[in-house]
């Protein structure tokens, strides 16, 4: 078959004119035809296809209407090139051109020619073709491509790459740097090599899992160039290239710290279900409307209400009626973001009364609060141990009544209310022959019907309290004189009449004083002297009297100013005298100290009662002498008694409140020790309750005592200004319980006090110490309570000397 190859002059033939224009018309990319100006640059446009029409969105007709430089909005002298280059890379803008719109963001390549017509006319044949699309895809794969730079390079957890074989092809610098490994170093090196043993067989596996194309999620342990291991998170994906699996790339992050977080707050999340569900005390959520969340067993036992039963109920129920308001009040307070605490009361299924408090903590999340925790703790015991000391603290254990501290604060409000009233002070004219001829029972007795008939006639008047010994004091609100005289009368006749102590019939008669506010004083200490005074009017007049306070009463009868002056002689006469009551160990029964108190022998007066003679040595000063003279005298006996072998014990001195208080005292005391060569700790120094009326002074002067190395001891214990504070401020080693709760054991108030005190003696490591033990039931009651030291008459009276070491040799018990 030979070829045929058609000349020019046959193609004219074939392709007519309008074959041209066709051809042109059907053309797959845009053509314009420009004409040329006279420097033969595009000029107007002549022709435009129907792809121009599509692309430019005008019609031929309206194109042909402008030349390059108005469709363009560039010159025509422009450099088309460059025009061509631009354009193609970057969306044009059409600035002041009909494209403006149309062509708007879109990327063209142009290719202008140049074509010369018939007769040398030169035209100018444009092509376009529309790159918008493509350009957005080599844009969008430049920005991917410098996403993916950026990610690899700069991402702080590793990346990298492993070829098939294992061998790493690429790590990031994170990588490198927590691997310590150099690019060219980790280019030679396997995954392998990083793994640590026990987990090298199941990351192989992991690996030929990517190999075959599934993507793999796991946590390993691997180490570093120098083999510190530390755990990872993996997720690797396979590389696929045509189709071909060539490798993997994987992003691994250390979560050592994640771990180690993980661990702190599963401990955490462990201790908190500890303390919630194992804790003592009640642990509760609430909703931010008051009901319950979640209780713990404490809780359920406390209310006595099964945890199903509260989920999803209010507490408020819980509370007693008249609280609610009160502590819903409180529990609003806590939603204001702060903790808040209060005390509440409830009682629970067996009604049994519940004092609680409650701590309650809110619950936040992005600064708001979401639920409420709450602690509480049942204060009901305490509470009551409290109400317990208090009442110890202001009332007399004996009588029931209140005591010498609640009668002075009592007095104190009337004064600062200014409140007219009087004051009484009543003494009983025979009660110490009644209690050493009968017995401290008897005695007891005594004191008790006594404050019960003086209660009954002046209920509607005042009040009565126990001011000490066989002492009372009376606030009798403002009334008439002659009311108060009749009031006054039928006291001493109603204590007059014959009492039945044990099956003796007795009668005691009763002094009465009596000051009157602002009349008489305008404070405390001004209203009781002179109610003293009139009581001791009273008494020198012949007893079993009362007397209302004059100008004319003076504070000393001549009689007291006689034994005032014997008493000043009786040191120098040698008249004092000492005896020792033993103390004994309650699990031993061996001898734990003595306890020294004096005696007045007077030439003139015969044998005087230290309740007769005490009291005036107070009021003149003559105690602070004869105080140092029992102290120097105890101190000088004890150290025969040691000298001789007969006991190593604490001796005890009482200290007047006067000779507490002197400015010396220390000074006397280190002065008497290293003259008699007596031991620091053999040396009990006994003080009352009533030294903490100046509690700062107190204090000091304790420590500096205490400093010398003595031994301190609280006589009558819950009798005057007793306060647990004091206990906590004093350095006290000797706790004494006074002879009145002794003996008051077979009541369960009296129990119950002496427990109190014995368990509180234990608790701050303080030794208890029972005077007025005198029987053996008494005896076995206070061993069984925890007693360390018994003292009384069962075990020994007080006794001269000679007859204690005679008692103590003979082993009388």
């Amino acid at each position: 078959m030979s070829s045929f190859k058609p000349s020019l002059a046959s193609l004219k033939t074939i392709f007519h004119h309008e074959d041209f224009h066709l051809l042109l018309e059907k053309f797959p990319e845009p053509i314009c035809i420009l004409s040329t100006d006279e420097d033969e640059k595009p000029h107007q446009f002549i022709y435009a296809n129907k792809r121009t029409e599509e692309l430019f969105g005008f019609s031929a007709d309206f194109i042909c209407t402008y030349t390059w430089e108005e469709m363009f909005g560039i010159p025509r002298d422009a450099d088309l090139q460059k025009f061509s280059d631009k354009s193609q890379n970057t969306p044009y803008e059409y600035k002041e051109s009909p494209l403006e719109e149309t062509m708007k963001g879109k990327s063209l390549k142009i290719n202008i020619r140049e074509v010369e017509g018939v007769e040398k006319k030169k035209y100018i044949v444009m092509t376009i073709i529309d790159t918008t699309e493509h350009q957005k895809t080599r844009n969008e794969l430049k920005r991917t491509t410098s996403e993916f730079e950026s990610l690899f390079l700069y991402n702080p957890d590793i990346l990298f790459s492993i070829d098939k074989t294992g061998l790493f092809t690429n790590m990031n610098v994170a990588g490198l740097t927590r691997l310590s490994y150099s690019t060219e170093e980790i280019g030679k090196t396997s995954f392998r090599d990083l793994i640590v043993k026990e987990h090298l067989d199941r990351t192989n596996q992991h690996f030929y899992e990517v190999i075959k194309g599934n993507v793999q999620e796991f946590q390993i342990c691997i180490q570093d160039k120098f083999k510190n291991p530390f755990p990872i998170d993996v997720t690797a994906v396979p590389i696929i290239i045509d189709q071909e699996i060539t490798g993997l790339i994987g992003i691994a992050r250390d979560i050592s710290e994640s771990i180690a977080l993980d661990e702190k707050l599963r401990a955490s999340e462990e201790s908190y279900r500890a303390l919630f569900d194992h804790n003592i005390d009640p642990v509760l959520t609430f909703d931010l409307e008051g009901n319950f969340l979640a209780v713990n067993e404490a809780t359920e036992t406390i209310l006595g209400v099964q945890r199903d039963q509260l989920i999803g109920e209010p507490f408020l129920p819980f509370i007693d009626p008249e609280l609610h308001e009160e502590t819903w009040n409180h529990f609003s307070n806590v939603l204001k973001g702060q903790p808040y605490q209060y005390e509440t009361s409830l009682h629970n299924a067996d009604g049994e009364q519940v004092l609680l408090h409650i701590t309650l903590i809110p619950a936040m999340f992005n600064d708001t609060i979401t639920h409420i925790h709450c602690i509480g703790k049942d204060v009901t015991h305490l509470r009551k141990h409290e109400e317990l000391m208090e009442y110890m603290a202001y009332h007399d254990n004996l009588t029931g009544l209140g005591n010498q501290r609640l009668f002075s604060k009592t007095l104190q409000q009337l004064i600062d209310e200014r409140v007219p009233c009087s004051v009484w002070i009543v003494d009983l004219d025979r009660f110490k022959f009644v209690n050493d001829h009968l017995g401290h029972e008897a005695g007891d007795r005594l004191l008790t019907d006594t404050a019960n008939r003086i209660q009954s006639l002046i209920a509607e008047f005042g009040t009565i309290y126990r001011y000490g010994g066989d002492e009372f004091a009376i606030l009798i609100r403002d009334i008439p004189d002659e009311e108060l005289t009749n009031l006054a009368k039928k006291i001493g006749l109603e204590i007059a009449k014959p009492y039945n102590l044990n099956g003796f019939h007795s009668v005691v008669t009763a002094s009465l004083g009596i000051s009157k506010f602002p009349i008489h004083g305008s404070d405390q200490h001004s209203l009781v002297r002179a109610a003293d005074h009139a009581m001791y009017h009273a008494k020198r007049q012949g007893r079993n009297a009362f007397q209302l306070y004059n100008n004319g009463i003076s504070g000393l009868a001549t009689s007291d100013f006689k034994m005032e002056s014997l008493l000043r002689e009786a040191i120098e006469k040698k008249e004092f005298v000492l005896h020792y009551q033993p103390q004994y160990d309650v699990k031993t029964l061996e001898i734990h100290g003595v306890e020294t108190l004096i005696r007045w022998n007077s030439k003139e007066l015969g044998m005087v009662s230290p309740a007769d003679f005490i009291p005036l040595a107070e009021e003149t000063g003559t105690i602070v002498e004869i105080g140092e003279w029992v102290i120097k005298e105890a101190c000088r006996q004890n150290v025969e008694w040691q000298r001789r072998g007969l006991m190593h014990v604490p001796v005890s001195v009482n200290l007047s409140l006067r000779q507490f208080y002197q400015v010396n005292l220390v000074d006397k005391i280190a002065a008497i020790l290293q003259e008699t060569g007596l031991a620091p700790e053999l040396l009990m120094l006994e003080i009352t309750e009533s030294i903490a009326m100046q509690e700062d002074i107190a204090i000091q002067v304790l420590q500096d005592l205490k400093a010398l190395g003595v031994l301190i001891a609280m006589d009558d214990f819950g009798t005057g200004y007793s306060s647990l504070k004091y206990l906590h401020s004093f350095p006290i080693d000797h706790l004494k319980i006074d002879q009145a709760f002794t003996q008051n054991l077979e009541n369960k108030e009296g129990l119950a006090i002496v427990t109190t005190i014995i368990n509180l003696g234990k608790s701050l490591g303080i030794c208890t110490v029972a005077e007025g033990v005198e029987t053996s039931e008494q005896s076995n009651v206070l061993k069984e309570l925890g007693c360390d030291i018994y003292q009384g008459y069962y075990y020994g009276k007080p006794l001269e000397a000679q007859a204690l070491e005679r008692h103590v040799q003979g082993g009388q018990k």
